[in-house]
């Protein structure tokens, strides 16, 4: 028990080390960035805060592999690592890691969601006198992308309202429609009349339309922009799966590959386990987000299938 506690208090020393020194150089550059802004002293510092979260939450598996690397380090520095070695199985130091992994693959998974709402908090911030008030919803469907845009929408007022919607097909705008006029009736929203353009014709249109957009979706949604498009739940689930078995593999070998016997001598470089660690994780950004509309999922399974190969050779060679 007091070696898994040394264990955990080790790596949250490292990992606070890692969290402070990242934040600490992601704020400085972004600051130095928004001093050329039109913005109070005090709003810059908060949006250049922001901006380092930002940057932080893009990239967790770069922050799990640093605070491995000086946890690893700390441990070797002392012959602690040597001591762990020989009274924990590969067993053990799986479940000891198994925590911190499941941590750092939920925030892998859910790093979209996190930054959209910090650059939501973000333009709020930055628009401390609501002038402009704006939510943009996207539809996709395909190759088809509709957009659209609401301007000064609020609950209790429409007269400065404005309405835009966009839809796009292969980058090109097939049609686009504007109107100031907006009512609402029965939970629903209302164009009363408006500009189309469409077949490279521009034509005002004076019957009503109503607005495709959810009433709830409208008023209660905080952030800037979000996404309504339907979903496919089983091709959902499937990537989400297969996204969650290659980060629980990689970053679980990982802290194996580098508590292996062969990297717990303090005279032993770390420079291998470290290059081939930021290979695979170029090769997971790659893979996992690229634009690629042709045999995406399959190279998806294939590197969760190289992670465990990857995973079942450190485990035989322990």
């Amino acid at each position: 028990m007091k070696i898994i506690n040394l264990l955990y208090r080790k790596y949250f020393l490292s990992f606070l080390i890692c969290i402070v020194s990242t934040l600490t150089i992601f704020f400085i550059f972004s600051l130095i960035g928004n001093l050329n802004e039109n913005y109070t002293f005090f709003i810059i510092l908060k949006v250049s805060f922001l901006n380092s979260l930002q940057i932080l939450a893009y990239v967790p598996s770069f922050i799990y592999l640093l605070s491995i690397v000086l946890l690893c380090i700390f441990l070797r520095s002392k012959n602690e690592i040597t001591v762990i070695k020989s009274y924990f199985s590969l067993r053990l130091l799986t479940i000891f890691i198994l925590p911190i992994v499941l941590i750092f693959t939920f925030f892998e998974l859910s790093k979209n969601q996190l930054n959209l709402l910090i650059e939501d908090y973000k333009i709020n911030l930055i628009n401390v006198d609501n002038q402009s008030k704006i939510k943009i919803f996207i539809k996709k469907a395909g190759d088809v992308k509709n957009y659209i845009v609401l301007k000064n929408f609020e609950q209790s007022d429409y007269n400065s309202s404005e309405y835009r919607s966009y839809r796009i097909a292969n980058d090109i705008i097939e049609s686009a429609e504007f109107s100031n006029k907006i009512r609402l009736e029965k939970e629903s929203f209302f164009i009363e009349k408006f500009t189309r353009y469409k077949n490279n014709f521009i034509k005002d249109i004076n019957s009503p339309k109503m607005i495709e957009l959810d009433y709830f979706d409208i008023i209660k949604n905080s952030l800037m922009v979000k996404d309504i498009s339907k979903k496919n739940k089983i091709k959902f689930n499937i990537k989400l799966i297969n996204f969650t078995i290659f980060f629980i593999l990689f970053f679980t070998c990982l802290f194996l590959y580098f508590f292996s016997s062969k990297f717990i001598n303090a005279k032993q470089s770390l420079k291998n386990p470290i290059f081939l660690s930021l290979i695979v994780l170029m090769y997971s950004f790659f893979v996992f987000n690229n634009s690629l509309s042709f045999y995406r999922q399959e190279f998806e399974v294939i590197a969760s299938m190289i992670a465990g190969l990857f995973f079942i050779k450190v485990y035989l060679n322990e």
